[in-house]
């Protein structure tokens, strides 16, 4: 007893060594597989837990390999002495070693020796002091070798057999148990007569029973099986070993990568080759499908996670500026914005068509993505504009200052992922609450951020639920059957990022098109936008989830008349019904009325003269905008046939002033000065070259542009 203890402090058992490193096993929301990893060590090693090891197993395992396991200590003397007895008389030999010595073999893998048996026959009592029996046998069943890289009867009966455990017949058990004899020659290897042997002489070897008669007769057929491989994209995420348990839906997962593939097969005439698409649930905030590219193992990029890689947002950010003015009282779904250029600090943005509508309702302009009124509203709201709501959020795409963004961040002049997109989306579903999504089951999304209020979310929703019908009214196989949902798409400069997000209650859906290699372009010629590209696929998820809900108007939302003119200028000239929300305070902010407003509801007759706005409240700050020159326009060059007479070479020169008094004054290079009025255009010949052009007002403001004169 002394020498045993004292055996057991200079050779304490190594523990660690009979729990090696574990195969990362993802599962889907149902608790299926759908990815294994190898452990750290290389080995398919899954672990087996005692709860799912039935009697059948263990009957089997003590059976074949140690019939009196419950009553020895961990080496089996009558055993030992049987074997040297027949080993003596016999060429052929036979062993003694118990489960707990085969475990203990299991940790070091020695060549058979008699110092190995001794040091095994001390691992195995060490053991047995530490573990109960039952404890061994989930150790020996979880540390078995099953030929190859396969380790462990968990690993073998998914491997071998593409079954738990529990859902194994006794015939396929036997067989299983009988591979760790001599791993490699007993794995499955084509060769039904071999597996037909093993399998009967493990059972052979049990009480025989009628249950055992079957089994006998039972034919097998195992073959090595593919490890499951779903999830390319999120599983790079996951790094622990053992069971991790995913939201997503496995189902849905690969319609979605099927749909994925043969689109971007489609678009490869545009040049297109990469896809991405993400599904949350919105009211749990939990990832159901996550596809990082249209095919991982396709070599254009494939193994690029399109999900979490930067992309232009492109036009899908600017439900939130509108959101934000509907709570700021500046504008209401129905009120009118004007459509016209603007140029912020050398910033011009432009609107996809090219041109400028002119009047149109706030509700219009965003179902159709007009730029400049984005970017108006984006500068009129300050201190509460879209680059503050993406702060809130905290988003770890907008990582830099506000200056340094500028307006372009309306169009998408930020990096976002499409991730972060879709969980501003979700916010919107969720009545302006913003939570981060999980993939993770048991795992509750981030805390909640308030980022608009709900009465504006739905709002928005309502406006964006009309963009399907009006953008796909003539395509009737996109819309036919379709629920109702929220829709926006975006597209980035030069097309490399086309995106269409979609949302309902229950879902948000964001879809991606476009090439990992950013220096491969986008067949522009053809027009590739979101709306064109990637729609489609957002429609065709949203038939597949089949979701019929819809969101409920808050009862903050009350309906009452407005004033519809863009800015109220004595009597109101169009009344119109327009939900509004209730406790705020309607508003036209000065600034919304900037010299290009002006000047157009000048040239429309809305507005005389500035005269006729002296009353207003905005007037002070109005008076103060430099002139503004419509014409010629700034930056641009002029190209006459050098044939023309002169006359016919004269350019229009038109000038609004903000000022009662509307004489102006045209600066036209080094010549006299030409004085003239406001809103009237005069025509002056400009020979070629560079002229430098300025509109000087009664107050000495000014506005100075410059244009080139070409003659062919």
């Amino acid at each position: 007893m002394v020498f045993g203890v004292a055996l057991h402090l200079l050779y304490p058992l190594d523990r660690d060594k009979l729990h090696k490193p574990r195969s990362t096993i993802i599962y889907d929301k149902e608790g299926k597989i759908a990815r294994i990893h190898l452990s750290s060590d290389g080995f398919v090693r899954m672990e087996l837990n005692a709860s799912d090891i039935s009697d059948d197993i263990k009957q089997v395992l003590v059976y074949y390999e140690d019939r009196y396991f419950y009553y020895h200590f961990g080496i089996n003397p009558l055993s030992i002495a049987r074997a040297l007895w027949f080993n003596l008389q016999n060429k052929r030999t036979i062993g003694a070693s118990t489960l707990s010595m085969q475990l203990a073999r299991m940790m070091n893998d020695n060549p058979r020796t008699l110092t190995s048996k001794l040091t095994e026959a001390l691992r195995a009592l060490q053991i047995e002091w530490h573990y109960s029996k039952e404890e061994i046998v989930t150790l020996y069943l979880n540390n078995a070798p099953f030929g190859g890289n396969v380790e462990g009867f968990y690993s073998a009966s998914r491997l071998y057999f593409g079954l738990e455990p529990r859902n194994l017949s006794l015939a396929q058990i036997a067989y299983l148990l009988s591979i760790p004899k001599n791993p490699n020659a007993n794995r499955p290897q084509n060769n039904p007569h071999r597996v037909e042997y093993l399998k009967k002489r493990v059972l052979k070897r049990l009480p025989q029973t009628p249950q055992i008669a079957r089994a006998l007769h039972e034919s097998l057929y195992p073959s090595r099986q593919p490890l499951p491989d779903a999830l390319p994209h999120l599983s790079a995420m996951i790094k622990s070993g053992g069971g991790v348990y995913t939201t997503i839906d496995l189902r849905l997962q690969k319609s979605l990568e099927e749909y994925l593939k043969s689109s971007t097969q489609e678009l490869a005439h545009f040049n297109i080759h990469n896809g991405a698409a993400i599904v949350l649930n919105n009211k749990t905030m939990e990832i159901v499908a996550y596809v990082g590219s249209n095919d991982f193992k396709s070599p254009k990029g494939g193994q690029v996670d399109g999900i979490v890689a930067p992309i232009s947002a492109g036009s899908t950010l600017k439900p939130f500026i509108y959101a934000l003015a509907l709570e700021e009282g500046i504008i209401t779904p129905l009120k009118n914005l004007y459509d016209i250029s603007i140029s912020l600090w050398g910033y011009a943005p432009q609107n996809y068509s090219k041109r400028f509508t002119g009047v149109m309702s706030a509700s219009e302009a965003l179902q159709y993505s007009i730029n400049t009124v984005a970017v108006e509203l984006d500068k009129v709201l300050g201190e509460r504009s879209l680059y503050h709501l993406l702060k809130k959020a905290h988003l770890r795409s907008i990582d830099k200052s506000k200056h340094h963004y500028g307006s372009s961040i309306v169009l998408g002049g930020s990096g976002i992922t499409l991730l972060e997109l879709a969980q501003l989306y979700a916010a919107l579903a969720n009545g302006g609450v913003y939570r981060e999504a999980t993939y993770l089951r048991h795992v509750h999304a981030s805390k909640p951020i308030v980022l608009l209020t709900p009465s504006s979310s739905y709002l928005i929703s309502q406006i964006l639920s009309d963009v399907p019908r009006l953008h796909f009214g003539a395509s009737w196989e996109y819309i036919e059957g379709l629920n109702r949902i929220a829709f926006k798409t975006g597209t980035s400069a030069h097309a490399k990022d086309l995106l269409t997000v979609g949302y309902t209650p229950n879902y948000t859906v964001a879809v991606w098109y476009g090439n990992f290699d950013r220096t491969l372009k986008v067949d522009t010629a053809q027009k590739p936008t979101g709306i064109r590209i990637a729609s489609p696929m957002v429609i065709k998820i949203f038939k597949l989830l089949n979701d019929t809900s819809w969101f409920s108007q808050p009862s903050t939302i009350q309906k009452q008349k407005i004033c519809q003119d863009v800015i109220a200028l004595g009597e109101c000239k169009s009344f119109i019904e327009d939900s509004i929300i209730e406790g705020v305070k309607l508003q036209t902010p000065c600034a919304l009325l900037r010299p290009e407003v002006l000047a157009k509801m000048m040239e429309s007759g809305t507005i005389g003269s500035m005269e006729e706005l002296q009353r207003h409240s905005c007037y002070e700050e109005w008076s103060t905008y430099k002139p503004l020159i419509a014409s010629p326009i700034p930056n641009a060059h002029y190209i006459h046939h050098k044939a023309l007479p002169d006359e016919l070479k004269k350019m229009k020169f038109e000038c609004y002033s903000f000022d009662t008094n509307t004489t102006i004054y045209w600066l036209i290079d080094n010549r006299p000065p030409l004085q003239a009025t406001s809103k009237t255009p005069l025509f002056e010949y400009l020979n070629e070259g560079r002229h430098t052009i300025r509109c000087l007002d009664q107050r000495s403001k000014m506005q100075t542009i410059e244009v080139l004169i070409e003659e062919m």
